[in-house]
């Protein structure tokens, strides 16, 4: 394995590509709640009785989990890049492989990098991801939709609340009966008693904020000086 092999130039373009990669996936869970636009085909089905959207579940939460994912890997990439990851043997050895001065360097960035790094660990989404990987596979997520007669739905990402409701009516009017879709919007879904909205906002926030302060401290440590990129092959 050529330790001069690497995916890229930039050092940084790994961890920014997952910061973009995070603001895709945040973009789309607003995106799949959308409800479609309705052309003059869309108004006809529509009007015969078909439902007209309410596909929204299975998008929404495959993009929240991946927006959690990837949010979650910038601290470790960055330390991976810049400082010590003590994970596996093979970055090990391939740490211990280093010249004397980038391995100095290296520790002393890992060194200082560690208050920012248990931070950002410790935010409450990265505990929602640490859910969603490590323990139950279901992140603690919550979407609470009150329906146009009045009822009150409750589900979650392994809890479909129903795709389309109808008011009761006699059985001799059954046939006048239309069903509506139920079309959560962003506002509807919560994690731990706070919006997830404004959660995942926040946690992309602090997540761009750190890279900001890892890039001045990556300067100010490893300046010009030889950075070895990681090892990018198993």
């Amino acid at each position: 394995m050529s330790d001069t092999t690497s995916t890229h130039d930039d050092p940084w373009a790994g961890v920014h590509l997952k910061l973009s990669f995070a603001s895709f996936h945040f973009t789309r869970m607003s995106d799949v709640l959308q409800p479609p636009k309705l052309d003059g085909h869309m108004v006809a089905i529509q009007s015969s009785g078909a439902l007209i959207g309410g596909n929204w579940h299975e998008a929404f939460y495959a993009h929240l989990d991946a927006f959690l994912s990837t949010t979650r890997s910038t601290p470790e990439l960055i330390r991976c890049c810049f400082g010590v990851d003590p994970g596996s043997k093979m970055i090990r050895d391939w740490f211990n492989a280093r010249e004397p001065d980038e391995q100095k360097r290296r520790r002393d960035f890992g060194d200082r990098f560690k208050a920012d790094y248990d931070a950002f660990r410790a935010l409450p989404l990265g505990t929602a991801r640490h859910i969603s990987e490590h323990r139950t596979g279901v992140p603690p997520v919550t979407v609470t939709v009150t329906g146009r007669f009045g009822v009150t739905y409750r589900g979650s990402p392994t809890e479909m609340i129903p795709m389309s409701e109808a008011r009761e009516m006699p059985p001799e009017f059954g046939w006048m009966q239309r069903h509506t879709s139920i079309q959560p919007m962003w506002t509807d879904f919560g994690i731990e008693g706070k919006p997830l909205f404004e959660a995942c906002r926040e946690y992309l926030q602090s997540a761009q904020d750190l890279v900001v302060r890892a890039r001045a401290l990556a300067q100010e440590v490893h300046g010009d000086c030889k950075l070895t990129p990681p090892p990018g092959n198993m």
